[in-house]
């Protein structure tokens, strides 16, 4: 199982300025058992509750062959999924196209290979496991309580060059259930600071949080979130799928989230009450309460775009964070932040990680010039060039030396691995203006070694830096229309 990540501090939002949203189904039921760990055999949960004077009822089974219900970090993909979806304008067929590298990113977590197996463990969870919620699915097309049976993932398409596992190049085309779908297209949401999400270190406390978040609205009439919530303690156990359901334990299970979301402010008490067979679980929330940060006069309010997120991981304040890519635009900041991971990967230890990314971003004298242009010659190239300017002193002591460790680690990846990176790369920043029939043109061409996959791994890089992404679009076009599927 991935270990805990190590998150930059960040506090949560007032409940008004969160303009980010989920499905308020799948959040208010609670899909994803909490815990982060389970045993083999918890293959099925049933939790039943009155709504309107009738019985409500959730079941869950899923088969032991995928570990069991979906739990852990299964929230937050199921989570990214549905943001995903709304960013690509929440089509009809209900499909997310992303890559698994993408996919991981926005998720919030690293480009490593646990991780990847992780995705598609989660990935096969979801699809595997089947949800029956009988009238307790708000339809909010018709303002009524239904009953529906999905699976989270209805269809899972993938391609990779890497045989059945999981890489950095793997092509995935997700279908979402059709009832998530019909209430993310009819915005059945509820505010969610995923800034806040991913800045918290457990899968625990995040699973928690957005269900005890979405606990917060009125299923029917949602307005402002409570500031005070009453629980059985029996009863929030069953909601959040916990194995155990005996006070004591509860309480263990349960106590490191509780103390994460009150030392970063979310909650400010935790208190049991009763007797042990009749526990209450009073929370106390400090959101509400926090004073709102006084906005710079200069600074125009922008969705906390993935851009943004990506900044913050990395040690940036949230102001700052905005202000750079209000100033600079997504392009150029995506292509900065890739050559601070290049400057990164060389060897280069700055005193401050976050204080040197805004450095590199902020650059017009050319500093980083010898990274962002840097173009061995190694293989034919996708993308003529004009000769590129003499750099000035580049930030770490050998600018040559970092460009060569650089090729040399890429080129030490199994050949297939290197064309899927590439592609990929490509993908990020041109997939929108290109066809599948254009992208397995380019691949053939890879794998085939009639292009190096560095080379255009650079080649994208260097439009991206010069500001020629239409025009090498349009070349990638040109050579590829013979090759529709």
């Amino acid at each position: 199982m991935p270990r805990p990540r190590k998150k930059a501090e960040v506090n949560p939002r007032r409940p008004a300025e969160i303009d980010r949203y989920d499905e308020a189904n799948s959040a208010r039921l609670g899909l994803i058992c909490v815990q982060e760990r389970i045993p083999a055999d918890y293959t099925r949960w049933d939790v039943e509750w009155s709504v309107d004077g009738r019985t409500a009822r959730l079941t869950c089974i899923s088969p032991s062959e995928y570990g069991g219900v979906p739990h852990g970090l299964d929230g937050d993909f199921a989570t990214t999924l549905n943001l995903m979806y709304l960013e690509q304008g929440a089509p009809e067929s209900g499909e997310v196209n992303t890559t698994a590298y993408q996919l991981l990113i926005k998720a919030g977590f690293p480009d490593s290979g646990q991780y990847y197996q992780a995705l598609q463990e989660s990935l096969d969870r979801l699809k595997g496991a089947t949800y029956s919620a009988s009238e307790s699915w708000r339809d909010k097309r018709f303002e009524r309580w239904t009953t529906v049976k999905f699976n989270i993932i209805e269809q899972i398409d993938a391609e990779t060059a890497l045989g059945l596992s999981f890489g950095s190049g793997t092509v995935l085309k997700i279908r979402l259930a059709k009832p998530v779908v019909q209430s993310l297209r009819a915005q059945y949401l509820k505010p969610l600071d995923m800034t806040f999400v991913q800045s918290l270190s457990r899968a625990l406390t995040r699973s928690l949080y957005r269900i005890l978040d979405a606990r917060r609205y009125d299923p029917v009439h949602p307005g402002e979130p409570v500031t005070t919530l009453r629980l059985r303690l029996k009863d929030w156990a069953r909601e959040c799928k916990l194995v155990e359901t005996l006070p004591g334990r509860i309480r263990r299970n349960l106590d490191g989230a509780h103390e994460e979301l009150i030392a970063r402010g979310y909650l400010r008490s935790v208190v049991y009450e009763g007797t042990r067979a009749n526990t209450d679980i009073i929370y106390e929330f400090g959101d509400v309460q926090l004073s709102p940060p006084a906005p710079e006069p200069t600074l125009q309010v922008i969705p906390d775009s993935p851009l943004v997120e990506a900044l913050c991981r990395e040690g940036v304040v949230l102001p700052v964070a905005r202000k750079l890519v209000l100033d600079y635009g997504d392009m150029h900041v995506t292509t900065r932040m890739e050559a601070f991971q290049t400057i990164l990967k060389g060897g280069y230890t700055p005193k401050r990680r976050s204080a040197f990314l805004v450095d590199v971003i902020k650059d017009r004298e050319g500093k980083y010039a010898s990274v962002l242009g840097a173009q061995p010659n190694p293989g034919p190239s996708l993308v003529a060039h004009p000769p590129a300017a003499p750099s000035p002193t580049p930030p770490v002591e050998d600018a040559l030396e970092l460009t060569d460790q650089v090729q040399a680690e890429f080129r030490a990846l199994p050949y297939e691995e290197q064309a899927a990176r590439a592609l990929t790369t490509v993908r990020m920043f041109v997939g929108r203006e290109l066809r599948d029939y254009h992208l397995k043109g380019l691949m053939a061409s890879m794998l085939s070694g009639e292009l190096d996959p560095f080379t255009v791994q650079q080649d994208v890089f260097r439009a991206a830096s010069d500001l020629r992404l239409p025009e090498f679009a349009q070349q990638l076009r040109d050579v590829y229309s013979g090759h529709p599927s």
